[in-house]
C-alpha cells in the first residue's frame, strides 16, 4: 500500500502540514522533530526528495506514461523519445500504456487496472487530446487522491496540472517571421477548432497579423492535421482568386502535405509559395526543400512535467488546475 504523509503524521505524532513542512526542507523546524519525521518517513519508504538540509535528493521514481492508441507516426515518435531522455535525466522509471480510443473504456480500463497500477506507479503523465474538462474531472473523481497526473494536452480551465508548449507564442513567430521577409499576403491551414492547440496557433498567428500594418490574412483553411487534409488545402489554395504569398500550417503533417501538392503542380518554393510548419518533426529536415517549423522541445517537456510530479508528490494538496507553457522557437528553413 502506498505510505501518505497521513500514515507519517500516525506514526510521529506530528500534524500533516508539520510533516510536509519538514520532507519540503523547512528549517523552521527543530532538529529533533526533523530527525523523528525524516526516520520515519524512510523506514516507511516514503518518497523523499530533500535531505534534512534542504538539499535535493533523487530518488527513482516509476511513472506512467498514457496515450491513446492511435499513437502512431512522427510526432508521437518525437514526443514518446522525448519524453524518455526526460525521464532518464530526471532519475524516472517510465513506462508507456495505451489508453483506448473513447473516453468510456479509458476510465473502464484504468478502473480495471487501478490496485495494480496505483500501489506498484508513483504518478501518471497523460496526453489525451480528445478528453474534455468534464471528462478530466471525471478521471480525477476516480483516482485516489494520493495519486498525482499531470496532462501534456492543451486544455482551457484544466482540472489537473497541465504542461503544454506555448501554440499562441507559436503562431504569432511565424506571423513575425513572414513580415521580417515582407510577404504580405498570407495564409494559414488551421487545424481542428475544437481542439485548443489548433486554436491557440490561430489566434497567435491571427492577432499579430492584425496587430501588424503590411501584411494581411487573405486565405484560410480547415484542416484537421492529417496529410490528408493539407492536400486539399492546397486545392483549394488553387481554386482562390486572392492567393497568398505565404502560409502557415498548423502542424508539420499538413505543412508536408501541402508542399509536396505544390511542387508537384509546379510551384517553387519558397519564391511563388513560402510554408512554415508546427512541430519540427524530422521530415522537415529530410524534406526537400527543408521545411521552417515552430520547434517544440519534448525533452524540455517531460522534464518540466516530471519536475511538476515530483513536487505534487512531495506536497500532496490535491490536484491543481493550472495550466503552464513551455516556450517555442522558429527553426527558419529553405521552405520560408
Amino acid at each position: 500500500m502506498k505510505v501518505t504523509l497521513k500514515d507519517i503524521a500516525e506514526e510521529t505524532g506530528y500534524s500533516i502540514s508539520t510533516v510536509s513542512r519538514v520532507l519540503n526542507g523547512s528549517d523552521k523546524i527543530s532538529n529533533k522533530t526533523t530527525d523523528k519525521i525524516f526516520k520515519t518517513a524512510k523506514r516507511l519508504n516514503y518518497p523523499i526528495f530533500k535531505n534534512q538540509n534542504g538539499q535535493r535528493v533523487d530518488k527513482t521514481l516509476k511513472i506512467i506514461f498514457a496515450a491513446p492508441e492511435f499513437a502512431l507516426g512522427e510526432f508521437y515518435a518525437s514526443l514518446f523519445h522525448g519524453l524518455t531522455r526526460a525521464a532518464l535525466k530526471s532519475n524516472i522509471h517510465l513506462s508507456f500504456i495505451n489508453l483506448p480510443l473513447s473516453f468510456k473504456q479509458t476510465l473502464q480500463m484504468l478502473r480495471e487496472v487501478g490496485n495494480k497500477y496505483y500501489e506498484f506507479y508513483e504518478g501518471m503523465i497523460i496526453y489525451a487530446p480528445e478528453f474534455t474538462h468534464n471528462d478530466y474531472r471525471e478521471l480525477v473523481d476516480m483516482l485516489p487522491d494520493d495519486f498525482p497526473i499531470v496532462s501534456n494536452a492543451l486544455i482551457e480551465n484544466p482540472v489537473i496540472s497541465t504542461i503544454s508548449f506555448d501554440g499562441y507564442s507559436g503562431g504569432f513567430l511565424a506571423g513575425e517571421h513572414f513580415l521580417k521577409r515582407k510577404y504580405k499576403k498570407c495564409g494559414i491551414i488551421k487545424g481542428p477548432m475544437e481542439k485548443s492547440e489548433a486554436r491557440y496557433r490561430f489566434n497567435g498567428f491571427r492577432d499579430y497579423i492584425s496587430q501588424n500594418s503590411g501584411i494581411e490574412l487573405v486565405w484560410s483553411f480547415d484542416g484537421n492535421f492529417s496529410f490528408r487534409s493539407g492536400m486539399k488545402a492546397f486545392e483549394e489554395f488553387e481554386r482562390a482568386e486572392e492567393k497568398p504569398r505565404a502560409i502557415f500550417a498548423s502542424n508539420d503533417n499538413m505543412a508536408h502535405a501541402f508542399l509536396e501538392e505544390a511542387i508537384y503542380h509546379g510551384y517553387k518554393v519558397p519564391e511563388d509559395v513560402a510554408v512554415i510548419g508546427y512541430d519540427d518533426l524530422p521530415i522537415c529536415n529530410r524534406h526537400r526543400p527543408r521545411i521552417s517549423s515552430i520547434h517544440t522541445d519534448y525533452e524540455k517537456l517531460g522534464i518540466i512535467t516530471m519536475e511538476k510530479l515530483k513536487e505534487i508528490i512531495a506536497n500532496p494538496t490535491g490536484q491543481e488546475g493550472v495550466l503552464s507553457f513551455v516556450p517555442v522557437t522558429l527553426e527558419a528553413r529553405d521552405s520560408s
